[in-house]
């Protein structure tokens, strides 16, 4: 069987669909887009951490919080609100580094980066009963005790866990297993099964984020969040122009005997699903290097 190029590479499109699961995402997954999210300068002015912030090397979840302050906080107190939690949260009775949590949710549905570097970069959390690393943390602004988030909240953290979850390459659908850390739940060395968005109080014996809000965890902002990595409505493919075909009685440039333009044929087709997407892009990864050998410039 003899598959053109142009068959190969046009197959090679068909992996989201034929190739499974690429760098860990899950099949049909999509990367939803960052949502709008204040830097720390916005609230922060000129406080800054007072010690290191080092990564968590190995995000597996995604940890939700409530702050257990008043609620009602009109947008222009947000601010105040947030350097208020940093003076308690550096404070002697904490001894934490910065606030604890990487993002904020206010009830107007903004989205503040806590912890210094959360934008760019994974940094570890800490938490009241001590943290199982494994996380980033997502914190609503209030208390849900008696009353649940307001529904531009909801709305705001569901695109931020969906965001977190497309940049660190977690499968909302599956759960995930590790080794605690240690906890006043979970002793060192424990195992610990959750899901991969999860609240406080699953990791400590604490209320946070309090008995409204806990049951939506799983009940609405996991799976919401999980339909963000799924892109209901994909982007249509653009109609490529028209290839002249070749003049009567020469040779077409495809050996398959293929059109110009035209979609993989159905050998290159099979081959893709019964390869998979490791052959596929071996396959191509030689024509890259015949490429290179005959002195074609890597597209860019």
């Amino acid at each position: 069987m003899v598959i053109s190029r142009r068959s190969l590479v046009a197959a090679a499109a068909l992996l989201p669909v034929v190739g499974g699961a690429l760098h860990g995402a899950p099949v049909g997954a999509a990367t939803p887009p960052q949502p709008p999210i204040r830097p720390r300068s916005d609230w922060a002015g000129s406080l800054s951490p007072k010690g290191p912030l080092p990564d968590e090397e190995d995000v597996r979840f995604l940890l939700v919080h409530h702050t257990l302050t008043p609620n009602g906080d009109a947008a222009e107190k947000i601010p105040e609100r947030l350097r208020s939690i940093y003076r308690y949260h550096t404070s002697k009775e904490k001894g934490w580094a910065d606030v604890a949590y990487n993002f904020f949710v206010d009830p107007h549905g903004t989205i503040w980066e806590g912890r210094e570097g959360s934008l760019t970069r994974p940094v570890q959390g800490d938490a009241t009963g001590g943290s199982q690393g494994f996380a980033l943390l997502c914190c609503f602004i209030g208390d849900f005790t008696e009353q649940p988030p307001t529904e531009a909240a909801m709305a705001a953290m569901t695109s931020l866990l969906g965001w977190l979850a497309g940049r660190h390459g977690l499968d909302l659908g599956t759960q995930t297993t590790f080794t605690s850390r240690g906890s006043n739940k979970w002793r060192t060395g424990a195992e610990v099964t959750t899901d991969r968005v999860a609240a406080h109080r699953d990791m400590s014996a604490t209320a946070c984020p309090g008995d409204a809000l806990y049951p939506l965890v799983a009940s609405q902002l996991l799976p919401d969040a999980r339909a963000l990595l799924v892109d209901p409505t994909p982007t249509p493919t653009p109609t490529p122009a028209p290839t002249p075909s070749p003049a009567e009685g020469e040779p077409s440039a495809d050996p398959s005997g293929a059109e110009a333009g035209a979609g993989p044929s159905d050998a290159a087709v099979g081959w893709a699903r019964a390869a998979g997407a490791g052959a596929l892009l071996a396959g191509i990864g030689g024509i890259v290097a015949t490429m290179r050998h005959r002195g074609s410039a890597d597209p860019p």
